[in-house]
């Protein structure tokens, strides 16, 4: 990397990477008790699916920073040079994991996925599968990663002239949550849930909120203060606390919008204070954090190769349980930290050529 090119570090956000990609790791192990006690039958937990919301926001919040900072730096955005980036961060562990899972399901567990649905995870549509109540075994948390693609293709456009950027996203965003609340009256009315569905897994209005908090902070907004202040710190705390024990419970208009602007308040607390009530930037969120996107991808592969292997042991059921637990938080931690250092890294260096502005999850690199 030149030394022209400027190095984008935030404190905190490996911290919110980790409780996102833990939260869903977590919830799918949890959820795998039913194999061993199928007399339970334990749901996803909701944790799962607001940890998504987490990393989708925390995604809108970094692209719309690189692309903000980009064209201060040169007055405009490269569509080609963000897409490639994005390419080489996002392609190589995907399609990874998705041959591995072909060929690892069929030969332990003499099941194969080499069925029409596949086209759609292999060209990032999986959120098709996903809102139809489909889904491939082992791939079908892939859905978030096509939802993510699919943003990043209209995304950086807004970034080409940033006059009256904020109204843009603005607009975005409540138009977004506008089109959902029409589809959910839509579906009250009428049984016709499709395009609520559509809209609801498609959570482009949670991306967009990241992106509008980037630009608030990056012009300095007065609403900074208040979205970093002590009562929005404890909001906060309390908030995880709660979908930590399962009780957030508000409508299912603003649940996830909450969260998003829960973790943009979290975002900011971490990157804008000194010494934030919930400070994230520890070793352990640090270490989590930079495998997050191998925890995310790898980790269904693992519990499902792990059930078949651990129910039969000679052991009581809870001994077995407590094995299965342990082993898939090790097992999926172990092969993200191989991954990223020996396969994703690889790709990583090769972004410094599409690069104007450079994000990094590395802790090591002076904050900016």
């Amino acid at each position: 990397m030149s030394s022209s090119k400027k190095v984008l570090y935030y404190k905190g956000l490996n911290g919110i990477r980790a409780i996102a990609a833990l939260s869903v790791l977590i919830s799918h192990i949890i959820t795998a008790i039913n194999y061993f006690y199928p007399q339970l039958v334990i749901e996803e937990l909701d944790m799962a699916n607001y940890g998504v919301t987490m990393f989708f926001t925390l995604s809108g919040f970094l692209i719309t920073s690189l692309l903000l900072m980009e064209n201060k730096k040169i007055g405009t955005v490269r569509l080609k040079d963000f897409y490639m980036r994005r390419i080489l961060r996002i392609w190589p562990i995907y399609y990874l994991y998705i041959f591995l899972s072909i060929i690892l399901l069929y030969v332990f567990l003499d099941v194969s996925i080499l069925q029409f649905e596949l086209i759609y995870y292999l060209t990032f549509f999986a959120n098709i599968p996903f809102i139809l109540g489909g889904g491939l075994m082992a791939i079908s948390h892939l859905w978030s990663i096509g939802v993510e693609e699919q943003f990043y293709i209209f995304w950086p456009w807004f970034f080409k002239n940033t006059k009256n950027i904020l109204i843009k996203l603005s607009v975005f965003v409540i138009g977004f949550y506008i089109l959902k609340v029409f589809a959910l009256i839509l579906f009250k009315f009428s049984d016709l849930d499709i395009f609520y569905t559509i809209l609801k897994v498609n959570r482009f209005d949670c991306m967009g909120i990241g992106g509008v908090g980037a630009v608030l902070f990056h012009q300095k907004s007065k609403w900074i203060p208040f979205l970093t202040s002590k009562f929005s710190q404890w909001i906060v705390v309390i908030s995880l606390g709660v979908i930590l024990v399962e009780k957030f419970r508000f409508s299912m208009l603003v649940d996830h919008q909450l969260v998003a602007i829960i973790t943009l308040s979290l975002i900011l607390s971490n990157i804008s204070l000194q010494n934030p009530i919930l400070n994230l930037e520890n070793r352990f969120f640090n270490f989590i954090g930079k495998l997050s996107y191998g925890i995310y991808v790898y980790h269904k592969l693992i519990v499902l190769l792990l059930v078949p292997v651990i129910k039969f042991l000679p052991f009581s059921n809870g001994l077995r349980l407590a094995i299965f637990v342990t082993f898939s938080l090790v097992l999926t931690i172990a092969v993200s930290y191989f991954s990223y250092h020996y396969f994703e890294k690889l790709f990583l260096k090769l972004k410094s050529r599409y690069t104007t502005i450079s994000s990094t999850a590395e802790k090591e690199v002076k904050v900016i």
